[in-house]
């Protein structure tokens, strides 16, 4: 999280950057996914620049623990799994766009002629789906508490669930950016300048049902004592 800034007078506005880096970028899911089910099949490949490339040639391995796939690219009439070759050895993640010419097995049949029809991947919807799940990651890895107590992580995922807009800034909740609840985020521990008087009474009530509903929910849960 960046660093902690000067807040303004009581009588200006409080205001936080918005802060949070984004999580490494997972590797590309469904391209992988894809060429999983098309190891030994013939495919030509083509690399991102700045060092873009195309081999053609039978798909050795893709493996999803290291997001590698092996293409030889020697011609060999059989199994391209048993056979020497000459390998490449791509990640995942510098696989511009990929296209399967000839199926496993059947150096006849082609990939228009296959049973059932394979259709050409859409390497632009892989990349949309990809980023659409690294943004959710994102959000996920924004709304964790860094450093905070469980029941301050779910004091401030139960004013998610009623639609309050708020945000991590270190250890501090930023509410309606307005107003700030500090540990141990009672209601008077919210703060806020004086024009934004009346948001702050709405968050200290919304806070007060809320933190009340999470104490039913713990004692409504606890193990009884006694017989």
């Amino acid at each position: 999280m960046a660093d902690a800034s000067k807040r303004n007078s009581a009588a200006g506005k409080i205001a936080t950057p918005r802060t949070g880096s984004a999580p490494p970028a997972p590797p590309m899911l469904d391209t992988l996914e894809a060429l999983s089910k098309a190891i030994g099949a013939r495919i030509k490949l083509t690399t991102t620049a700045p060092h873009s490339q195309t081999l053609e040639g039978s798909l050795f391995t893709a493996c999803t623990i290291t997001s590698l796939v092996a293409v030889n690219t020697r011609t060999s009439s059989g199994n391209a799994g048993s056979q020497p070759g000459d390998y490449y050895i791509v990640p995942v993640s510098r696989i511009q766009s990929f296209q399967i010419t000839s199926l496993a097995g059947d150096g006849a049949q082609s990939i228009t002629t296959a049973q059932p029809p394979v259709g050409p991947v859409d390497t632009k919807r892989l990349r949309e789906r990809e980023e659409t799940r690294i943004r959710k990651l994102k959000e996920e890895d924004d709304n964790r508490g860094k450093g905070v107590s469980r029941e301050a992580q779910e004091i401030y995922d139960s004013l998610r669930r009623v639609n309050v807009p708020i945000r991590w800034h270190n250890a501090e909740m930023i509410v309606h950016d307005s107003v700030i609840i500090t540990p141990p985020y009672r209601p008077e521990d919210c703060r806020s300048s004086k024009d934004k008087a009346s948001t702050l009474t709405r968050v200290k009530q919304i806070l007060e049902g809320e933190r009340r509903k999470l104490k039913e929910r713990e004692s409504a849960t606890a193990p009884r004592k006694g017989g």
